[in-house]
């Protein structure tokens, strides 16, 4: 057998601080430094979208005391509130972001959200403006004020603010749902027909989920993959005992 050469590339050393007996755990901690609050942030952001809610709103809030100065924590910790329903928290934690950013795109945005779900439409669509400002070509902002134009009744000018969605995306989804709303509304029935169509070919194929029961129901460790949230059973001490889908690896813990 030969003998290869073994060259080291790389070494690193860490020193990790343990609480004695009878030492608070928090006094043995580290304090917290400002390069900590990307790392919470991105923490957060992957908890928001998993659905994880109050794991989301804590490393958020964790955010937020690392550096309080930060806009971005208190944000993201409203749109867990927003998410939630809790319109009057996601309004606290909206003012302290725009006290610290009071420039920022988003927090415009999920302020006029609030204000929207609020029934405050005009100053909600003040709020969409200055986030449209910013990024013209948001779909999701445009769609917003499309929306809240309608819900205004100012239908015309929901069809003009809706039909520059399309110029930048021909299939959004929602922006053919509020036309169709809005010519209906106009009593241009030719046109809410046409984007009632386009809405029904755009959207979501909703008989997939019956047509891979059965298959998900056969394959438990398929069907464990596709929840937002899952975990992972990797081993089995007797492998006749995993589910059928699942790795049939004996061992273990």
């Amino acid at each position: 057998m030969p003998i290869l050469p073994v060259v080291t590339l790389a070494t690193a050393e860490a020193e990790l601080k343990v609480a004695g007996p009878g030492e608070p755990l928090e006094e043995s901690l580290p304090a917290p430094v400002p390069a900590d609050r990307e790392r919470w942030n991105d923490y957060g952001i992957g908890l928001l979208l998993q659905g994880d809610l109050r794991g989301a709103e804590a490393a958020f809030l964790k955010v937020t005391e690392v550096e309080p100065g930060y806009a971005d924590g208190w944000i993201n910790a409203a749109r867990v509130a927003i998410v939630e329903g809790n319109l009057e928290k996601a309004q606290v934690m909206l003012d302290e972001g725009l006290k610290h950013g009071p420039d920022l795109a988003l927090a415009h945005f999920f302020r006029g959200q609030v204000l929207k779900s609020r029934g405050l439409y005009e100053e909600a669509l003040n709020h969409f403006r200055r986030a449209h400002d910013q990024y013209p070509r948001d779909r999701v902002v445009l769609n917003e004020m499309g929306r809240v134009l309608f819900l205004q009744e100012k239908h015309t000018e929901a069809v003009e603010v809706l039909k520059k969605i399309l110029g930048i995306d021909p299939e959004d989804l929602q922006a053919h749902y509020n036309l169709m709303l809005a010519f209906t509304a106009l009593g241009r029935k030719d046109d809410a027909e046409r984007e009632r169509n386009l809405y029904l070919r755009f959207k979501a194929n909703e008989s997939a989920q019956e047509i891979t029961g059965d298959y998900r129901q056969a394959h438990p460790f398929d069907n464990n993959e596709r929840q937002r949230i899952h975990e992972h059973a990797s081993h089995y001490r007797d492998p006749q005992a995993a589910p059928p889908g699942y790795p049939r690896t004996a061992g273990g813990p």
